[in-house]
Formats: structure tokens, sequence, C-alpha cells
């Protein structure tokens, strides 16, 4: 088999590791769309929600939050393979108004939509463990807050409540944000249970708890044997969920797209108000013109026939004023004719009053006037300014127009950009499903060579027997014997040298494996040896116990502790290690005194060294006090939820029981 053989049936090999994340795990319920979209950091993730409730068909599954995106993403799947699933949210919303109209939107839409299958509990996840059996949960949802650190008490509190092919799935798992927690409660569990994970959209943890998995939860789970079938499978869902989000963020667009619409609508139609406004203000401009120039040219020839009147006037006053001169002139000369020319004066007296009273009315009118033209100058001032208000408005509509419509055309140009970066992806993916098609190909000629390689050896085999066999009863066809084996030699040692690189090949694997085997083997021994240490230690606190005087007051009091309550869970070195410097760190623990208080601990050189974590795995258990302030066997014996859970009463004090007010001592 040449070099180039050899390559590309190493390909074919790497290629079909990833083979169960591709064909094993395809289902149709990864395709769907879910019906109710909105903002959630499970968005992205319900694609594979929609394909593990294909996957595991429960009958109960419950989430632990008001999470409506995920709830209805469940109750979807579930209606529409008809399953029968029981969809339940555990969660109490807020008090305030806008968290009131929410919940009423989330009823609202179960109403209408899953009336049969979805319930909302509203209690808190503590309170509503007790409304569920032990082992009737298929589906257990955690939706927490990133920095809640009572993630490890709910789960614990909730895993006797899985059935025997519970599953649960952790959003949240990838940040590592300052003050996020989540992701520490799931390594914890990662270390006891088969999981896998999703590092796309903040992260999301499946862990499964039960032991009768259905087959498909079983093909990913054994993804996880390879790297690249690990990454097939993140990029599908990944890729998959991105469409949702995708789709969510178009119909935000859309919205926001129908909302710039609608605004530019209403500019445009306050804009087309302000011009018709704009248009009346100019015409009643004009005829407010037209009326100030008619007014203009009636006070002008107003005032030249004034003028002209007051010219009059004023001649006929001196032309009076002479004659009156050359009346007193004459008086003396004249007093016989004083009366007729008396008279005649008098006549010219109120004729002048007369004349002067018209004069004093024509200048009241002109004065009229003039406050009258000052009233439409004012007016026409205030017009004037009306306008340059109106232009400006105009002009600024005009521009908040121009840029609602650049902001418009940038949005339409990103949405674009998206649209052809999903396409290339997808041509992507059906690029790289073509190239796996022909490497398939290419292995089943390959496998089909070596079947024929194989008979071709097996046959020349039986040859060369049946030669040798027959040279005794066949000496005389020797010579035939021996030039049919001379031809058949290069034939041979072709066939021989495959099978030597066959050989090679199964030494090779039988090496791996032999490695494998003798990992395990140490694996087995090392747990041999720490399950043979802990007996050790257990036969010395026996013997320990058994040696001690009965005289000893700190052995009375060391006999007069409370027997065991509880086992300590079984716990990963860095979990004993967290624990140990939770505890040392604490006021509830005096290194001091408790090996004073307990002589048989301080006598033990390799528990002495650590009395905390001997608390830790077995002080606290057996009722012992970490320092004369907290009673061990007082906090089991007042909390049994804590002995069922098996965790040391210290550390559960510290963690949950001083958040809860929990007392310490009687």
């Amino acid at each position: 088999m040449s070099q180039q053989q050899h390559s590309v049936a190493a390909n074919a090999t790497q290629d079909l590791a990833i083979k169960p994340s591709i064909n094993t795990l395809a289902q149709g319920s990864m395709f769907w769309q879910p019906d109710y979209r909105e903002a959630s950091p499970w968005l992205e993730h319900l694609p594979f929600l929609f394909w593990l409730v294909e996957a595991l068909r429960p009958q109960q599954a419950v989430g632990l939050g008001v999470e409506s995106v995920a709830h209805f993403a469940v109750c979807q799947a579930a209606s529409r393979l008809r399953l029968g699933t029981r969809c339940f949210m555990v969660g109490v919303h807020e008090e305030d108004a806008a968290s009131k109209q929410d919940a009423e939107a989330i009823r609202a839409y179960a109403a209408d939509h899953f009336s049969t299958i979805s319930q909302w509990l509203e209690a808190t996840p503590i309170r509503a463990i007790d409304q569920f059996d032990e082992g009737s949960i298929d589906l257990l949802l955690l939706h927490v807050e990133a920095d809640d650190n009572s993630v490890d008490y709910l789960l614990d509190r909730w895993l006797s409540k899985l059935s025997t092919q519970g599953v649960v799935v952790v959003p949240g798992v990838a940040r590592r944000e300052p003050g996020c927690l989540v992701f520490r409660a799931f390594e914890t569990l990662k270390a006891r249970y088969p999981h896998f994970v999703f590092h796309h959209a903040g992260g999301l943890g499946i862990i499964a708890v039960g032991n009768n998995l259905p087959p498909l939860l079983k093909n990913l789970l054994g993804a996880l044997e390879s790297a690249a079938s690990t990454q097939v499978v993140q990029d599908v869902f990944a890729r998959l969920g991105r469409s949702c989000q995708d789709k969510v963020t178009v119909r935000h667009q859309q919205a926001l797209s129908q909302a710039l619409e609608t605004r530019v609508n209403e500019q445009a139609s306050n804009l087309a108000a302000a011009e018709q406004r704009v248009n009346e203000q100019e015409e009643h401009l004009q005829q407010v013109g037209e009326e100030r120039d008619k007014l203009k040219a009636r006070l002008e020839q107003q005032e030249s026939r004034f003028a002209q009147e007051r010219g009059r006037l004023a001649e006929r006053v001196s032309s009076l004023e002479e004659f009156n001169d050359e009346l007193k002139k004459e008086l003396m000369r004249q007093r016989e004719q004083g009366e007729r020319q008396a008279n005649e004066a008098r006549e010219y007296a109120q004729a002048l009053k007369a004349s002067e009273h018209a004069l004093i009315k024509a200048q009241q009118e002109v004065d009229e006037h003039k406050r009258t033209l000052e009233t439409r100058f004012s007016e026409l001032a205030k017009l004037t300014s009306l306008l340059e208000a109106n232009e400006q408005s105009l002009r600024s509509a005009h521009e908040e127009n121009t840029g609602l419509t650049n902001k418009l055309q940038k949005t339409e140009t990103s949405l674009q950009a998206r649209f052809n970066e999903l396409g290339q992806l997808t041509r992507k993916l059906q690029e790289s499903e073509k190239n796996y098609s022909d490497v398939e190909q290419q292995l089943a000629q390959q496998k089909k060579e070596h079947a024929t390689l194989s008979a071709q050896l097996k046959a020349a085999t039986e040859r060369e027997k049946e030669a040798l066999s027959a040279v005794d009863e066949r000496f005389r066809e020797l010579a035939v014997l021996t030039e049919l084996l001379e031809k058949n030699d290069s034939q041979r040692d072709q066939l021989e040298r495959e099978l030597d690189d066959t050989k090679s090949a199964n030494q090779k694997l039988e090496v791996d494996a032999k490695a494998n085997r003798e990992t395990q083997a140490q694996q087995r021994r090392e747990i041999e040896r720490q399950s043979h240490e802990l007996a050790n230690l257990v036969d010395q606190l026996e013997a320990l116990r058994a040696a001690a005087p009965s005289a000893d007051t700190s052995t009375q009091a060391e006999l007069s502790a409370p027997k065991s309550v509880a086992k300590a869970p079984p716990l990963t070195k860095r979990a004993i290690k967290r624990q140990v410097a939770l505890i040392e760190a604490s006021q509830w623990f005096d290194a001091k005194w408790y090996l004073a208080q307990y002589p048989d601990i301080a006598r033990d050189s390799k528990m002495s060294a650590n009395p905390a974590r001997h608390y830790l795995l077995m002080g606290g258990f057996e009722g012992r006090n970490p320092s004369p302030g907290f009673d061990s066997a007082y906090y089991l014996a007042h909390n049994p939820d804590v002995v069922e859970s098996g965790i040391n009463p210290l550390i559960h004090y510290l963690k949950f029981g001083e958040k809860e007010q929990r007392s310490v001592k009687g």
C-alpha cells in the first residue's frame, strides 16, 4: 500500500471521529424557529433546547426562575411533538409596575397557546421543592443570576427530584466577569456527572444526572471523546442559535425602522402643516402690506390736504391780524362808525374762532391716524418675527428628517451585511458537508482495495500450502512447481510487505490500547490507595479512642460527644482545599482551642497538622465543635435538611445558614 493511501486513510479516520456529531445527532427539531421571541440569555440556545426535548421526551419539565423564553420554547416543542409534558415555571415576579405588566403578558400568552401544559408556580424555588415527588422531573432548567451564590445549594436540594433520565441545564457557565459564580457550581457538578458545554451566548451547561439516558443524549456525550467532534457540535448549534438572534435583531430593526418611518411621516405632516401656516401667514402679511400701502397713501393725501388748509388758514389769520391792526389804528377816527365796524370785527372774530376749532379738529384726526399707523406697524413686526420663528422650525425639521434618513440607511446596510455573512456561513457548511461525503467515498474505496488485497493474500497462501503438501507425491512435477513458485515469489513479497504494514498498524493500536489499560489500572490503584489510606485513618481514630484513659477530663468530653450523624459527601481535592480555606478564615473556627479540646487529634501528627481539614471531613459529622461559639451537634439536630444534604455544618452555616439567620448554639 502506498504512502498516499496511508495518508488518506489517516484523514478518513479523523473525519470518522466527528461523524456522530453530524449524523447521529441530527433531528428536525434543531431547525425549528421559536414562536415566542424576546431578548433573553436563552435565545441563542433555543435550537439545542428543541433538540433536547425531542431527544429526552420528558414527562415533566421544571424551570427555576421566571424565564418566559425558555419556558415557552419547552412548551412549543412538547406541544408540537405531542408528548403530553407538564411544564412548570417556578418563581416570583417583582412588585414594580413594569414587572407586573410583564407577568400579565406572560400569563396571557400561556393562556392563549399552552393552557393545557403550562403552569406558573408563584413561589420561591426552596418552598416549591416539596410540591414535586422524588424522581419525577426529567428536565430541570436553572434560571439564576450570574452573581447568585446559592446555585450549588439549589442543585443539592433539587437533584433528588430528578428521574433516572434526568438532565439539568444551566445557562451562563461561560461567563467569567468578576462576581460571576454560576460556573463554580457547574465545575463542581462536572466532576460528579457526565456533561456537555456550549460556549456561545454566555455558555450553556448540560449535566446528565440520570443513569438511564436516551441514545441521542449518549451520542451527544460521546462527542466529547474527540475534540473535532465536540467543536462540530458546538459550531452547528452556535450557528443555529445565531439565526434566532438574527431574527430577533431583524424584528427589532424593523420595529425601529417602522418607528422611524412613523416619526418621519409625522415630521412630514408637521412640515406640511407648518408650510401651510407659513403660506397663510405670507398671504396675511401680503394683505397687511396692501392695507398698509393704502393707509399710507390715504395718510399722505390727508397730510397734503391738511397742509393746504393750514396754509390758507395762516394766510387768513395774517390778513385778519393786519385788518385788526388797521381797525385799532382807525378806532378813534372812526368812532362814529364804531358799531358797524365792531359788528364786522365780531363777525371776523367768530370766523377766526371757527377756523381755529377746525384746525384743532384736523390736528386731532392726524394724531389718531398716526396712532393707528403705529399699531399697524407693531402688528407687522410681530408677524415678521413669527414668520422667522416658523422658518427656523422648518429648517430644524428638515435637518432632523435628514439625520433619521441617514440612520435608517446605516441600519439597512448593517442588516444587509449580516445577511451576507449568514449566507457565507451557509455556503461554507454546504462545502464542508460535500467534502465529508467525498472523504467517505474515498474511505469506502480504500476499504474495498484492502479487502481485495486480503483476498489475494489468502489465495496465494492457500496455493503455497497446496504446493508444499504435494512435493512428496509429485516429485516428478518438481520443476513445474518450482517454476510456478518463482512466478509467485514477486507477488508474495509484495503481499507480505502490505501484510507487515497492516501488522505494524495493528501493533500501534495494541500499544495505544495497552497504554489506556495501564492508565485505567493506575487510576484504580490510586483509588484503592486512597480508600486504604482512609480506612487506616479510621482504624487509627478508633484505636486512639479505645486507648484513651477514662480519668482524663478532656477524654471524657470526647466520649460525651455525639456519635456520627452523617457521612461527608465525596469531595474533589480542589473542593476540599477551598472549603478548608473557608473554615480557617471564619471567626467560628479556633485551631488552638480545637486541638486543646480534643487531645486525640492533637496526638496524631497527620490530623494535628491541619485541624481544619479534620473538622471538615470528620469532626463536624462526629459532633465536635470548631470553637466555643459554634455547636455542631446542636446545628445538625435542629436542621434535618443539613443532615440530609451531607454538608459539613459549619460550611452550611457559612454559605446558607448565616443568611437564613439559623441559630448555632442552644
